[in-house]
């Protein structure tokens, strides 16, 4: 077992230097669009792909993902390529952790970001 800072550990996974690697996934994610994530983590030639994952599959599906302008289609392609990394046990998502905001009724104009990185904009008053 090895525990390090991040910064001193990243080189090392992208290496593929560990058996087994486990990551909260939910920073540095500076896009709303899974497909993008998914090519980054997950395909063969992904600039973040610690799981090592090459499988010429799952790198289809994204690529098919990624050329899909529809929302709702490229939302069921995302859901596909996910289905085919899960299949290949290359990753195994152990949780989710959310965050519950609190907003009282005098506060206006709150951002509730889904990815839980924002909650005051330019139009938060209270």
């Amino acid at each position: 077992l090895t525990v390090r800072e991040y910064s001193r550990l990243e080189g090392d996974a992208l290496d593929g230097k560990f058996d087994a690697f486990v990551l909260a996934r939910n920073t540095l994610l500076d896009t709303g669009d899974p497909v993008a994530v998914l090519a980054s983590d997950y395909t063969c030639d992904g600039g973040f792909n610690i799981a090592q994952l090459c499988d010429k599959g799952v790198d289809r599906a994204v690529a098919d993902a990624e050329q899909i302008a529809d929302t709702a289609k490229r939302q069921d392609a995302a859901m596909a390529a996910e289905a085919r990394i899960l299949g290949s046990d290359a990753v195994v998502p152990l949780v989710h952790q959310r965050i519950i905001t609190g907003v009282a009724d005098s506060v206006q104009g709150v951002v509730l970001d889904p990815y839980e990185r924002a909650l005051v904009g330019t139009g938060t008053r209270r």
